[in-house]
């Protein structure tokens, strides 16, 4: 939570009657009849933005005020009343104008199915393996199972010919095969990953930017701070020079009206005495 300074305080505590009595005049002097419907509820969704404004202005008040007396306890519950009237009453305008809630169309009719080819959707031939066990290892073949010995003489004697094996190219068209949709989605992916780099670029320069600007406002506020504090000084040490004249130029006003005054006397003591004698 920020420490709060006294302009700060100070501020808030001008600007939250000015607020109430703004709003309080707004609700009962504007007609809110005039306007179109959709005018009227943008209106009442910025007055009730201010009234939020305004209850926040006044718990910062409630919060900063520490030697709360019954008076100031009395105005805030007066605020408070006053608020929740004029939210009361602009809640009502804004439900009445409310625009009707309208259900968006959909887009999902709208997007075409994606067309796949039939040489996509074939798939590749696995043959099995059979791996052989500890099981079929240790049992022991069968006699008839065995191979006779002309067989091995025949089979010794001819040429071996190699196995068959099934024809490469087939399997490797299928494999390479690519469908369509997935070259698609690949591309958009690209696609959005450099607009993100983009995007991450920008925001990183709008940062840097911004950072700036903040070191630049800094600079100049710590310089408004100096002169603000230089001249209130001056202004005390003013003010203190002025009480002081004022004290010294009433003593010598009221000395010379009462010499005036012995001046008119002694004036007239003499017109009478000329008189009388």
């Amino acid at each position: 939570m920020s420490v709060r300074t006294n302009d700060q305080i100070l501020h808030d505590r001008v600007n939250l009657p000015r607020l109430v009595k703004r709003l309080e005049k707004s609700v009962s002097e504007d007609d809110w009849s005039d306007s179109s419907q959709r005018d009227t509820w943008i209106k009442a969704q910025g007055t009730l933005q201010r009234i939020r404004h305004a209850r926040l202005l006044l718990k910062n008040v409630e919060v900063d005020d520490h030697g709360t007396s019954p008076a100031s306890e009395h105005r805030y519950q007066r605020l408070r009343a006053t608020l929740d009237q004029v939210e009361a009453f602009v809640t009502e305008i804004e439900q009445k104008a409310a625009p009707p809630l309208k259900r968006p169309i959909p887009i999902l009719p709208s997007i075409r199915a994606p067309k796949t080819k039939a040489a996509d959707l074939e798939t590749i031939p696995v043959e099995a393996t059979l791996i052989p066990t500890e099981d079929t290892i240790q049992s022991v073949p069968s006699a008839d199972d065995l191979i006779p010995s002309s067989q091995i003489e025949s089979l010794s004697s001819g040429p071996l010919a190699p196995p068959t094996l099934p024809a490469a190219s087939s399997a490797t068209s299928n494999i390479t095969a690519t469908p369509t949709f997935l070259q698609n989605s690949r591309a958009l992916q690209e696609e959005l990953s450099e607009q993100l780099a983009l995007m991450a670029t920008q925001l990183r320069r709008n940062a840097t930017h911004f950072s700036e600007s903040l070191v630049k406002d800094k600079s100049v506020v710590e310089a408004m701070q100096e002169k603000i504090e230089g001249n209130f000084d001056f202004m005390k040490k003013e003010r203190i020079r002025l009480r002081d004249f004022r004290g010294k130029s009433g003593s010598t006003t009221c000395l010379v009206i009462m010499s005036i005054l012995v001046v008119l006397v002694a004036f007239m003591l003499m017109v009478l005495v000329i008189r009388v004698t």
